[in-house]
């Protein structure tokens, strides 16, 4: 016996398989040590008790692959996996077992199917794959650098990655869509936020591409990965590639999980084909390379600069060659041009000199700061920013925002030469309304007679003002925006020259990105169209002048009438208290303070609830002190409330428009003319007598005094006080 000690090697992979079953370590190890002896015998006698413990046969086939990858540098030989490939020792049953451990099946489930004998086979093929494996490595050792399979995956999720950069919609939609399938996530133990597995899709898919080309690692930026998009146009034949992928074990905690509910759930799968194809497509559109060939052929090599750079538009060359003549993909994600107002000058090739290329850009990185912020419930007060601005076209390889040269026809999609030597340019099979094609138009017309300049801003201008008067004589109409007030009010409309008016007001950070609400960006397009003089010196420069002058001095006096709306209403209460009266009248006062001082410090006016609820309750606290001949600060919330109600009685509520009659009476009774206009109780009662509507919709409308203290104290009201 002592002659067949052989002693034992450990294996990889702990007591348990992934599935739980109990993994007998010290057969396994007695095994492996006898066939590193050499011990035909010992491995005859062990292999039988191997065979009969299915969750022991699956950790051999497990190792034994394993190392295969390991040794052959990320790649299966065809004869561990291929039933048709007879050139390595390999069992059907062991082939069989590889193939399940690849596709993420429960591997233990799939040994208990076979018979003992088939068990068996496949226990003895992995031994002497795994032992054989041991040797070579041991001989010549492992080659630990980066597999096709590791780089096929790194260079999918910088796509991915990319792609949903550029395209923040996109990203959402991806979300959106996962999200629809959070319960298969859980229950396939899947983690992160579906980013980790569409990269792993498309990296299976390059991977099998790559093979499929005879493409190896060394010249994998040679790789034509729109040849990709085939196999997942079929959500078939991509969940058998993806099957089929032995992926890098560092994966395996998302390789797992996507594979089988890729198995499970055909829905899940074509969503996921459908937004790697996207991913391939969106950088289809944006390689320079195609921007004048149609049906272009991608090469892995012609995304490098996007990968590498993350955003910015992409240089054809290589980066080591000089600037001149390259060329780049003109920036499109975000960017909005509008349709010419007027119709097509003579045609021909126009070649025309610009100081600077104005852009309207959608802000995708601030847009998601903004959402973030919004979901934020820490936050009391978000500071938003501005997702839309205006910003000059800059070069992407020198950085210059000016001096360029813009050419092409009517109808052609834009060529714009920078002094550096690049060349920035729209797609040739871009549709009629690409940013390149709108923005040629745009150069040519203004090209052809400058003062189309200011005449395509008359349109947005007078829409502008239509809006806004449509908006005033809605009910939910609360007065102008805040920051629309403050930039008007900084307009000096007496100053001659307009240019100098909108300058000091604006303070343009152009060419750099200016954000902004509307009017913002309107009376900027206006300033920087006015700075020419060729415009400006123009029969449409002075009408484009003139109708700003217009519209500001009408937002100035809209701004004026609401001005009392913007009070922040602690001043609005003090300035009430200040109208002076008797001191139980002054007392009620100091306690409304006192509680809206630290509850409404940064509200303003706005509406009016609040600030009459706060009129509502001093009116209320005077009257019940007055009456019980007590201190103020011995009414309490519950008598406020049962003046609210007939009698006094709580369970009995009174017709809110019945309320400041109710008031007025027992006003009068203490010896108040409800008709002074030297009583300051009285005037305050006359302005909470007053009806107010009950809501932005609809035409209910109910007294000041019953709206605001129901405001204030109402037992759903967000504004609700306590005192």
């Amino acid at each position: 016996m002592g002659a067949h000690e052989h002693g034992s090697v450990e294996l990889p992979g702990g007591p348990s398989t992934a599935e739980g079953a109990a993994v007998n370590e010290q057969l396994l190890g007695a095994l492996t040590g006898a066939a590193v002896k050499g011990c035909t015998q010992c491995v005859d006698r062990l292999l039988d008790e191997v065979a009969a413990d299915p969750a022991c046969v699956a950790r051999l086939v497990e190792v034994s692959r394993l190392t295969a990858l390991r040794l052959n540098r990320g790649e299966l030989p065809g004869f561990m996996t291929d039933d048709d490939d007879p050139s390595g020792p390999a069992a059907p049953e062991f082939k069989r077992l590889v193939r399940a451990v690849t596709a993420a099946e429960p591997l233990t489930e799939v040994c208990e199917q076979l018979t003992a004998a088939e068990r068996r086979s496949a226990a003895a093929h992995a031994i002497e794959l795994l032992i054989g494996q041991l040797t070579v490595a041991n001989t010549i050792g492992l080659d630990d650098a980066e597999t096709l399979a590791e780089m096929c995956c790194a260079i999918s999720a910088m796509l991915v990655e990319w792609c949903f950069t550029t395209a923040p919609m996109a990203r959402r939609e991806f979300t959106e869509a996962w999200r629809r399938y959070a319960f298969g996530h859980r229950e396939a133990g899947l983690p992160g936020d579906g980013i980790q597995a569409l990269a792993l899709l498309l990296g299976a898919v390059l991977h099998h591409q790559a093979r499929q080309d005879h493409v190896p690692i060394e010249q994998l930026r040679t790789l034509v990965f729109t040849r990709a998009l085939p196999a997942l146009q079929e959500p078939e034949r991509a969940g058998a590639v993806l099957s089929g992928f032995a992926a890098p074990p560092d994966t395996e905690a998302v390789t797992v999980p996507v594979k089988r509910l890729a198995r499970s759930n055909s829905d899940f799968l074509a969503e996921m084909c459908s937004f790697a194809r996207h991913t391939i497509a969106m950088h289809v559109r944006d390689c320079p390379h195609s921007l004048r060939e149609t049906d272009h052929d991608c090469t892995l090599a012609h995304r490098a600069p996007a990968l590498a750079d993350g955003t910015g538009p992409q240089v054809a060359a290589p980066t080591h060659t000089p600037e001149e003549g390259r060329r780049v993909a003109l920036p499109r994600i975000g960017y909005r041009e509008d349709e010419p107002v007027e119709d097509t000058p003579a045609d021909h090739t126009w070649q025309i000199n610009v100081d600077r290329i104005l852009l309207m850009r959608w802000d995708a990185e601030i847009a998601r700061w903004n959402e973030n912020i919004s979901e934020d419930s820490s936050i009391s007060s978000p500071n938003y920013q501005h997702e839309v601005g205006l910003e000059s076209l800059a070069c992407p390889a020198c950085g210059s925002r000016e001096s360029f040269l813009a050419e092409g026809r009517w109808g052609d999609p834009l060529t714009v030469h920078c002094r550096c030597g690049v060349t920035m340019m729209s797609s040739l099979d871009a549709g009629p309304g690409d940013l390149g094609r709108l923005l040629l138009q745009r150069l040519i017309l203004c090209e052809a007679d400058p003062a189309y300049a200011a005449r395509r801003l008359l349109p947005p201008l007078a829409e502008y003002q239509e809006r806004e008067h449509e908006a005033r004589a809605a009910s939910w109409y609360r007065g102008p925006d805040d920051e629309d007030v403050t930039l008007v009010e900084t307009i000096d409309l007496s100053c001659d020259d307009l240019v100098e008016a909108l300058t000091a007001a604006l303070k343009p950070k152009l060419p750099e990105r200016h954000g902004g609400r509307t009017l913002t960006l309107l009376l900027l397009q206006v300033l920087y169209a006015l700075s020419a003089p060729a415009v400006r010196d123009s029969e449409d420069g002075r009408r484009l002048a003139d109708a700003v002058r217009t519209l500001v001095a009408d937002l100035k006096a809209e701004s004026d009438r609401w001005a009392p709306a913007r009070e922040p209403i602690v001043g609005r209460l003090r300035a009430w208290q200040d109208e002076g009266g008797p001191q139980t009248w002054q007392d009620s006062w100091a306690r409304t303070l006192e509680v809206a001082s630290g509850r409404f410090d940064r509200y303003r006016v706005g509406d009016g609830r609040i600030s009459d609820g706060c009129a509502g309750l001093t009116l209320a606290l005077y009257l019940l002190a007055r009456e019980a001949d007590i201190g103020v600060d011995q009414v309490g919330v519950d008598d406020v409330l049962g003046l609210l109600s007939l009698g006094g009685a709580a369970d009995t509520a009174v017709d809110p428009a019945e309320v400041p009659r109710l008031w007025g009476a027992r006003l009068q009774a203490l010896g108040h003319d409800l008709d002074a206009t030297d009583d300051p109780v009285a005037r305050l009662w006359q302005h909470l007598r007053t009806d107010r509507p009950t809501g932005v919709l609809g035409d209910r409308h109910e007294p000041a005094l019953a709206l605001g203290l129901e405001n204030l104290l109402g037992e759903r009201s967000f504004y609700r006080i306590r005192f």
